[in-house]
């Protein structure tokens, strides 16, 4: 069986490319999202090639970048407020694949009027793959 790129795999549908979020973020995407709820987005990615580590699978550092993307994502959505990363705790508990869909299941915990208390999950599918929690600093917009 002939292995399908992962660009030519579909995106799940109610999924929206990310644009304009930065030159990291689009270094490191595509990223996708779907807004579930007014307290609930949800970010995405496909595995691809180029995230893999020595040992064809997706690097930490990417599942980390990813990470702190979707929980400033969803502090941003549920608090309407921008904010940059104070800490972050994680934890790999298993490998994604290139091609793999991995989605995010963020909550966010608390949020007072100056930081936000968040903490997810990475899956693929249903399994858990990655836990991060996290606390950001709101900051003002282009600050």
């Amino acid at each position: 069986m002939k292995k399908q790129s992962p660009g030519t795999i579909p995106v799940p549908e109610g999924f929206n490319a990310v644009d304009g979020k930065g030159p990291f973020t689009d270094a490191n995407g595509p990223f996708f999202e779907k807004i579930v709820s007014k307290d609930k987005v949800i970010r995405a990615f496909r595995g691809e090639e180029r995230q893999l580590n020595s040992i064809k699978i997706i690097h930490g550092g990417m599942l980390m970048t990813f990470a702190d993307s979707a929980l400033a994502t969803a502090v941003r959505h549920v608090s309407g407020r921008p904010s940059v990363t104070i800490k972050m705790n994680s934890e790999f508990l298993s490998p994604a694949r290139e091609g793999d869909w991995v989605e995010s299941d963020v909550e966010v915990i608390r949020s007072t009027r100056t930081i936000a208390f968040v903490r997810g999950d990475l899956k693929v599918g249903s399994k858990v793959i990655f836990k991060a929690d996290a606390i950001f600093h709101y900051v003002r917009a282009g600050r």
